[in-house]
């Protein structure tokens, strides 16, 4: 067997060293013996350790982006409104080892028995959230690693092309506001407006999972979740906030047993609530939120009784389709396992929603 090479071997005793959870810095990586070759040894090392420490191989600038999607080193995608790929001369495991940095960096776990993490981080001075998944549950072991690039403006209702002075009354109306949209639809960014349009004085409770909303002034009580902990659950945090007097609670996105605690809390007259769901349609949204109820309800209701709390406490759903406002659902009440509603955004008659 040759000897290896001064480059894989410092390559090499980085990856031992990161395996002890260990990022050495670059002074600690380089070559340092003599030899005629030392120079040109580092340099390529400096250009490799840049690029998977400190990801130089992506653009600095983050504002034109809204997701960078890693699949692999020549399958790099740039998406903005022009979407574009990136090749380099990095390899597969080469990214394996960049997902473990930034999970390191993180303070996340990230191994074979979490092979999937999502969190909140800064890069290039843009905040962004960064999601993983582990070499170890695909099939060609390969970890691949996804930044969504959070947007540091709040994006002004003209944008949206809708009726300003009808989402300005449902926010000074305190009206219960559930926006939904696919990945990517623009969601947060709407919550975001919708947030800058409540009053500076009013004690908002916003409970995340990943600090992506803007808090709209000082009298914000921000809440992060913690998947270890289940006292930290947005879940939990839905219970605590109740006694904190808040005069509205934001609730980042429902996918969960927070189904049930956000419809209670507004059952109890809290209102303002606005929260975010993943869905393909308004008509979706709403029969996901009671889906998620019944599945996660420690409360044996029937789902007759479940749409008719939705009915009674969602006042409106905002559906957003390529970061913008397709539907705006009024919601009148609901019979038997009907919901009936107005979409007041395209003037349609009201119509029963089947469940």
């Amino acid at each position: 067997m040759s000897p290896k090479d001064p480059i894989t071997l410092a390559k090499d005793n980085f990856k031992n060293q990161l395996n002890k959870g260990v990022i050495m810095s670059f002074k600690q990586l380089q070559v340092t013996y003599d030899d005629e070759f030392k120079s040109r040894y580092n340099e390529v090392l400096k250009v490799w350790y840049d690029c998977i420490v400190s990801l130089s191989f992506l653009p600095r600038n983050l504002d034109d982006l809204e997701e960078i999607l890693i699949h692999g080193p020549t399958k790099i995608v740039l998406k903005s409104q022009k979407t574009k790929e990136l090749e380099t001369d990095l390899t597969q495991d080469d990214i394996n080892i960049m997902a473990d940095i930034l999970a390191i960096r993180a303070k996340q776990n990230f191994n074979y028995e979490t092979p999937f993490v999502s969190f909140y981080d800064t890069l290039f001075d843009t905040n962004v959230r960064i999601s993983l998944t582990h070499f170890s549950s695909s099939a060609d072991s390969k970890s691949k690693i996804f930044i969504r690039i959070l947007n540091k403006n709040i994006i002004p209702l003209n944008h949206y092309n809708i009726n300003e002075g009808l989402i300005k009354k449902l926010i000074t109306q305190r009206k219960n506001i559930l926006i939904a949209g696919a990945t990517s639809s623009g969601k947060t960014t709407f919550a975001n407006t919708l947030l800058s349009l409540t009053s500076k004085r009013e004690h908002i409770i916003m409970i995340e999972d990943t600090k992506e909303l803007i808090a709209p002034s000082s009298y914000t009580t921000r809440l992060i979740s913690d998947p270890n902990n289940h006292n930290k659950s947005m879940n939990s945090y839905l219970s605590y906030c109740l006694r904190m007097s808040p005069e509205r609670i934001i609730l980042g996105e429902i996918r969960g047993k927070e189904a049930e605690s956000s419809l209670l809390a507004m059952n109890t007259g809290h209102n303002g609530f606005i929260s975010t769901i993943h869905a393909n349609s308004a008509k979706d949204a709403l029969e996901r939120l009671a889906l998620l109820f019944k599945i996660y309800s420690t409360k044996d209701l029937s789902f007759a009784t479940v749409l008719k709390l939705i009915a009674s406490n969602i006042n409106y759903v905002i559906f957003l389709k390529d970061k913008q406002i397709t539907e705006i659902i009024d919601i009148f009440g609901s019979e038997n396992e009907n919901l009936f509603y107005e979409n007041i955004a395209l003037c349609e008659e009201s119509i029963p929603l089947s469940g």
